[in-house]
């Protein structure tokens, strides 16, 4: 398990989608070009910028010296920054894992019929065709707890063991900033420049060893590859939607359950129904939009399909919003049913969930 999963993190660039090493779609050409003179300031700097990995001031007044030179420099840092970001955080991940993974083994070697009996617990719930509220309460809530307090890997926890991966992100959290800042020059002389940018650095690295910390509960090559592809594809949601996405693979893995696959036009579906409730001040599956009248129609819309669906109101996460449904005993059914994909959508407080 180690090797297969630590070469999916080395060889999968998890940041690819989120931090591409170029300049963005649609900027413009550079006003200038370079004089001879300065294309080997530029050079000398760029190599600079590389050796001075160990000393962030020292790399940041490189930073500072490309962006003042102007023209198609910044665009040329942004390329280097971005591909130095990449391989150093496909080694944070595959080191991550591995520490994740050990504490893991260490702490839960001998848990293994415990958990079995808490997982047929709840999954035992779901047959049931009586499935009340208060049944999850008093059966599925205590279990859940349980299997929490035996199986949560905690991301804070795994940095806490290892004070040299404390070191590592430190230094690709300024190297993140670092980058920020440079795509900010670069993406004032885009065409478009109204169009969102990436998530902040601080978001997009939590994610990923949030991934990591998943990928210790996926018992087969099959399951890591899904949450390896959804890891890649979360910068295409906003934040919380990829947050909630992976807080309900949690719960299935917890259970061993096979996670869901992202369908991002589910997600596109589930967030426009999430912004018609919204804007039309209505929360149900029936919606009063001409073309949109059921979720089937809704998923249709975007090229895709859907097999169920769940909506909510008022929850502030994607987390507080899978709460909700959990004590839905329909919802809870459709959270842990034998789908596939999966799509989540926020409009602010509202949310919908999609199955396929």
């Amino acid at each position: 398990m180690l090797r297969t999963a630590v070469g999916l993190l080395t060889a999968t660039a998890l940041l690819l989608g989120a931090w591409p090493a170029s300049a963005p779609a649609g900027a413009a050409e550079p006003e200038r070009a370079l004089t001879a003179i300065q294309k080997r300031e530029v050079a000398d700097l760029l190599e600079k910028f590389h050796r001075t990995r160990e000393t962030p001031d020292e790399q940041a007044k490189v930073v500072s010296q490309l962006i003042e030179i102007g023209g198609p420099a910044p665009a040329m840092l942004l390329e280097a920054v971005s591909r130095e970001l990449q391989f150093l955080t496909a080694r944070y991940q595959a080191e991550f894992f591995k520490q994740a993974l050990a504490l893991f083994a260490k702490a839960h070697a001998e848990d293994a019929s415990q958990i079995d009996s808490l997982r047929q617990t709840v999954l035992g719930l779901g047959k049931d065709a009586g499935l009340t509220h208060e049944a999850i309460v008093a059966k599925a809530d205590p279990a859940m707890k349980r299997l929490g307090q035996l199986l949560k890997i905690d991301r804070a926890e795994v940095l806490k063991q290892a004070p040299a991966l404390q070191t590592e992100r430190k230094e690709l959290t300024e190297l993140g900033r670092l980058r920020q800042r440079v795509a900010d020059v670069v993406a004032k002389g885009a065409a478009t420049p109204e169009a969102p940018g990436p998530p902040q650095f601080e978001d997009v690295l939590r994610g990923e060893e949030e991934a990591c910390a998943l990928l210790v509960f996926a018992p087969d090559d099959s399951r890591r590859k899904i949450l390896m592809a959804n890891a890649a594809l979360e910068p295409k949601l906003q934040v919380e939607e990829a947050r909630g996405i992976r807080d309900l693979n949690r719960i299935r893995l917890w259970l061993g359950l096979k996670p869901l696959k992202i369908d991002v036009a589910l997600c596109e579906a589930a967030r426009d129904h999430s912004k018609d409730m919204v804007e039309k001040k209505f929360l149900g599956h029936d919606s009063p939009v001409p073309g949109k009248r059921t979720p089937w129609d809704r998923a249709k819309n975007f090229g895709t399909s859907a097999g169920a669906e769940n909506i909510t109101g008022g929850a502030d996460t994607g987390a507080a919003a899978n709460d909700i449904w959990f004590h839905s005993p329909g919802h809870h059914m459709n959270m842990l049913g034998k789908h596939s994909r999966v799509g989540l959508g926020q409009c602010k407080q509202t949310w919908t969930q999609m199955f396929g």
